[in-house]
């Protein structure tokens, strides 16, 4: 397993939130190109996917027509409003994924262990 880099990531690229308009054509156009540039890792049709992309892409994706916004970390409140519930999910879900994850009691410990947690392995 990769290590943990300082940024609490495991050693991929962060995706971002891709949000397209209602018109869902220009929606699946605009997928098909980022898609040459990049790589679409999840979708949620019509309009969201998480989408990873070199830095440079970043820019000219957001000014694409159809594009409603690229987002990095955290989605707007006024845009949130306008999601449906299974839409928050998806986002969630996606701001989830960024997150550090707490230590459990037991990490680094084999599977088999008999300790109890918080006590010293036997």
């Amino acid at each position: 397993m990769p290590d943990q880099n300082r940024d609490g990531t495991w050693g991929t690229e962060r995706e971002l939130l891709l949000v397209l308009g209602p018109d869902a054509e220009a929606g699946r156009a605009v997928l098909d190109l980022v898609a040459g540039w990049g790589q679409v890792t999840s979708r949620l049709p019509p309009r969201l996917a998480l989408v990873v992309l070199p830095a440079d892409r970043i820019g000219a994706t957001g000014e694409l027509a159809g594009v409603v916004a690229v987002l990095e970390a955290d989605v707007p409140p006024a845009l949130r409003e306008t999601l449906a519930p299974e839409e928050g999910l998806f986002v969630d879900g996606w701001l989830a994924r960024g997150r550090s994850k707490p230590t459990r009691p037991g990490e680094g410990r084999r599977w088999d262990d008999p300790a109890a947690p918080g006590e010293p392995p036997r």
